[in-house]
């Protein structure tokens, strides 16, 4: 009975800590231990959709803060298949389903593994090799029309934040960049979610410092916008909006740069 009882208070304890270093996950030694318990707990039982999407998440955010080019394409590709192989199993398909059969059978239940898959897959994207970015056009596609499908809101307006991105950075050999969508698709994503500091810094630095638009008013507006507001209490963004704080103060020091004739 009294190991049962320490047993029992030292699960709490390993919950409270893991915890906490949640809260502070967007600091990088923080995460990395949450992830090295993460990683122990889903080797001795394996399908545990919520905590595969911290583990997701986690890799997410170390990729954000990655210098290293090499570095942050592994992090948001071990995102990346870390969901896309929990949905595999609760979708009870196998490894080598295609993905159009993972997504079309993904429902509203599975949007956490969804929309964390296409976001680690729209990152790896936008930082891989010219050749490998168009390869995967399709299938970032074919993860984000299902997640703006299913619920464009989810996760702070999501789906609208990531189309806000898409059509302002596409290529245009493409024939699908178009700025002012960009812009309706961020304002939703703003009204959505205007707490979620995230969605303004993507919008001043995807559409406001476009070339096609170079609207250094509302680039200045946004990003001092991020500045003031604060952080708030949501565990579940605040530590997504102290990177986004930090993001703004570094696009604010690039201003000249990006608006440069």
């Amino acid at each position: 009975m009294r190991y049962l009882r320490y047993w029992c208070i030292g699960l709490i304890a390993f919950a409270q800590e893991g915890e906490a270093l949640w809260r502070e996950r967007d600091n990088p030694e923080k995460a990395q231990q949450l992830l090295a318990i993460l990683e122990k707990d889903l080797q001795a039982n394996p399908h545990q959709p919520e905590k595969v999407v911290r583990y997701a998440r986690l890799y997410y955010l170390l990729g954000e803060q990655s210098e290293e080019k090499a570095q942050r394409l592994e992090r948001y590709d071990k995102a990346f298949k870390a969901c896309r192989g929990e949905l595999v199993h609760q979708l009870g398909l196998s490894e080598q389903a295609s993905e159009e059969e993972i997504v079309r059978r993904a429902g509203k239940e599975h949007l956490p593994l969804l929309y964390w898959a296409a976001a680690a897959i729209a990152r790896w994207g936008k930082h891989a090799p010219f050749r490998q970015k168009v390869q995967a056009r399709a299938t970032i596609r074919l993860y984000w029309d299902r997640v703006m499908e299913l619920d464009p809101a989810y996760f702070y307006g999501g789906a609208y934040r990531f189309f806000g991105g898409y059509y302002a950075l596409v290529p245009a050999i493409t024939g699908e960049q178009d700025v002012n969508k960009s812009r309706e698709m961020f304002e939703k994503a703003v009204g959505v979610a205007p707490q979620y500091l995230e969605t303004k810094v993507l919008y001043a630095e995807a559409y406001a410092a476009h070339p096609k638009a170079r609207d250094r008013a509302l680039f200045r507006k946004l990003l001092n916008e991020v500045l003031e507001a604060p952080v708030g209490e949501d565990a579940d963004c605040a530590a997504e909006n102290r990177l986004a704080k930090k993001k703004a103060q570094t696009l604010l020091a690039q201003e000249n740069e990006l608006f440069e004739e």
